[in-house]
């Protein structure tokens, strides 16, 4: 089964995210109910190697943050642009939290995607759309913001493919520690 660890998000904020959808021909949009903050992209493992890997996460102990989504963008080139994101605002807690994660699934001898962590949340996929579209889509939502989230938990998620798109599975949640109250 394909494996990835992400911040869940709140209804009220993948719906926020969801009125963006739209204005690019051709472009693959993804289902608003999908929206997520990839923290580590596992792949494909057995279903022994997914208790190891839930095991490990369960020994995390990090504690709540704050998350900021703001912006969009395009990871390819300006010219060419494939994948269509809203941006979350890197912190270093949420770095550490991704290179927490990153060792433990490390730790029981699974690999992780080793690209350079970017968080995002993936909006479409504009392979096919037009350059001029794609551009005009950055312009009118370059200044977009959701609330700020309180970031409480993270999920060990099961992705599996469909002619439809990807299905994503809660697997595991694992919760983050309350802050210590001042």
């Amino acid at each position: 089964m394909r494996l990835f660890v992400a911040i869940d998000l709140p209804p009220e904020i993948k719906a926020s995210i969801g009125y963006l959808r739209g204005g690019i021909p051709d472009a693959r949009w993804i289902a608003a109910e999908n929206f997520h903050v990839t923290l580590a992209f596992i792949g494909e493992v057995q279903s022994p190697m997914m208790m190891d890997i839930s095991l490990a996460l369960g020994r995390i102990r990090y504690p709540s943050f704050d998350l900021d989504i703001e912006g969009v963008g395009v990871f390819g080139s300006n010219k060419r642009p494939r994948i269509l994101w809203a941006g979350v605002r890197p912190t270093p807690a949420i770095n550490l939290l991704h290179q927490k994660i990153v060792t433990a699934i490390e730790s029981v001898g699974a690999q992780v995607d080793d690209r350079r962590f970017r968080p995002h949340i993936t909006l479409a996929r504009v392979h096919n759309s037009p350059y001029e579209k794609v551009r005009h889509f950055l312009t009118d939502h370059a200044l977009f913001k959701t609330n700020t989230i309180g970031v409480d938990s993270f999920t060990l998620f099961s992705s599996h493919l469909a002619s439809s798109g990807a299905i994503y599975h809660e697997e595991v949640s694992f919760d983050l520690l309350s802050p210590v109250p001042s």
